[in-house]
C-alpha cells in the first residue's frame, strides 16, 4: 500500500513497517492456513463485520466474550493485509474494502453500545459520523502529499474505555467518546487547512 492510499499520520507511518514485520511473524501460521484453504483477503476483511454483529447481539449477556471477539476483529484487520501480501493479492480495491469493513465494524459496535445503554446515543451518533470523516481526511491529506504530522486515533482513547466497560463493568465510554470526537474533529480541521493549501497550489 502506498502512502497515498492509507489513513495513517506521518508519525504512525514511522512505526508502520516495523509493526507490520512483527505482526507478519505472529500471523504467519494463520496466514499459511488461510492461504492453503484459499480464503480471500476480502473474506477476512468482511469477517470483522460479522463479528461486530455478534458482539452487539452478545453484549448484554456476555460482555467479556464481546471484548475477546472485538480483539479478534482488530487482529483480523491485520491478517487480511498480511494474507493479501503473502499471496500476491494486494490490490487498491482490497485496501479500500478493508477500510469499509473497518468502519462498519467500528460504527456497528458503537451503535450497539448506544442501543444497550452503554453510551449516550447522541455521542454515538456524532462518533459514527466523525470516525469515517477523520479517516477520509487522513486519506486525502496523504493523497495530496499533505500528511498530518500526528493524529490521536480512537484505539488510544475509546478502546481502553471499551475494555474497562466490557471486562469490569465500569463505564467511562461517554467521556472517552467525547474526547475521541474532539481529537478527531481537531485533526479534521487541521487536515482541511492543509488540504486547502495543497489543493490550491
Amino acid at each position: 500500500m502506498s502512502s497515498s492510499s492509507d489513513s495513517y499520520s506521518a508519525l504512525e507511518r514511522k512505526f508502520l513497517l516495523p509493526a507490520r514485520n512483527l505482526l507478519r511473524a505472529v500471523y504467519l501460521p494463520l496466514v499459511k492456513l488461510l492461504a492453503a484453504l484459499h480464503v480471500s483477503p476480502n473474506m477476512v476483511s468482511f469477517s470483522q463485520v460479522i463479528l461486530a454483529a455478534i458482539i452487539v447481539w452478545l453484549m448484554p449477556t456476555e460482555p467479556r466474550i464481546c471484548f475477546i471477539l472485538f480483539v479478534v476483529a482488530i487482529a483480523l484487520d491485520g491478517v487480511d493485509g498480511a494474507l493479501a501480501r503473502a499471496t500476491n493479492r494486494a490490490t487498491q480495491f482490497g485496501a479500500l474494502f478493508d477500510q469499509y469493513c473497518d468502519h462498519i465494524r467500528e460504527v456497528v459496535v458503537v451503535a450497539g453500545l448506544a442501543w444497550h445503554g452503554g453510551m449516550n446515543p447522541f455521542l454515538a451518533g456524532i462518533y459514527g459520523v466523525t470516525y469515517p470523516g477523520f479517516n477520509l481526511t487522513l486519506y486525502l491529506c496523504n493523497l495530496y502529499h499533505a500528511p498530518l504530522p500526528f493524529a490521536i486515533k480512537s484505539y488510544l482513547v475509546v478502546y481502553p474505555a471499551l475494555f474497562v466497560f466490557l471486562w469490569f463493568g465500569v463505564n467511562m465510554l461517554d467521556v472517552a467518546a467525547a474526547l475521541s470526537i474532539a481529537f478527531m474533529a481537531l485533526a479534521i480541521a487541521v487536515g482541511l487547512w492543509r488540504l486547502s493549501r495543497a489543493m490550491n497550489t
